[in-house]
């Protein structure tokens, strides 16, 4: 393993064992392919970095176990940071071994103090990826909601105007066979009667009148 590589390894290892820890990682490498990679539990981190630098990475990105991610890096600009802080550290290290106690103390302070701006610098980056991630969540299940909405609305709408259609047709049917019933043969024979006997009445009026008396002989 060249010292480029340890260097990379050394500093995705530091950066996986950041809270919140991930369950799975996402790596772009510097040749285009890209990888899934899971993290079992049990495996030691220091392995996982050496896999993971392995796949030459430029960026990773860490979810957790929903699928949710966590965060992610630029590769370079994680092993710039690792080595300037390795770098800063030795020169203090040197520095509190030269100088006198009131120094050394003013040293150390400035180094905690460093560390501190740092880690919650790095929590606020964290805390703005998980609320961007949380948002786009929420924004994607309400525009599902509103989709299932709007096809209930289209499919009640439709069965509104089905149900009109149907009412409509069933008063109509209605009417018509009120307003004309349906011919048979029982029925014509019926009406054929009915105008035989009103025309045999009104030829038979006349005749009845001729035939009966005045009352002059």
């Amino acid at each position: 393993m060249t010292d480029n590589t340890k260097d990379r390894a050394a500093a995705i290892r530091t950066w996986l064992m950041k809270a919140p820890r991930p369950s799975a990682l996402r790596v772009y490498s510097t040749d285009g392919k890209e990888y899934d990679v899971e993290l079992r539990e049990g495996a030691a981190w220091s392995e996982t970095a050496i896999n993971v630098a392995a796949l030459l990475p430029q960026r990773i990105e860490a979810s957790s176990k929903e699928g949710k991610l966590l965060r992610a890096v630029i590769v370079d600009t994680l092993v710039e940071k690792e080595e300037a802080a390795a770098a800063q550290q030795a020169a203090s290290f040197a520095a509190m071994q030269s100088t006198d106690p009131e120094t050394q103390r003013m040293i150390c302070f400035a180094t905690l103090l460093e560390k501190a701006h740092e880690r919650a610098t790095e929590a606020i980056r964290e805390t703005v990826t998980q609320a961007f991630a949380m948002q786009r969540d929420i924004s994607e299940s309400l525009a599902q909601q509103a989709a299932t909405e709007r096809a209930q609305a289209n499919e009640l709408t439709v069965a509104i105007r089905n149900l009109l259609v149907q009412q409509a047709q069933e008063a109509f049917d209605q009417t018509s066979e009120q307003a004309a019933p349906a011919l048979t043969l029982e029925g014509i024979a019926q009406q054929f009667m009915q105008g035989k006997a009103l025309a045999d009445a009104q030829n038979g009026a006349p005749a009845a009148a001729a035939a009966k008396p005045n009352g002059k002989h």
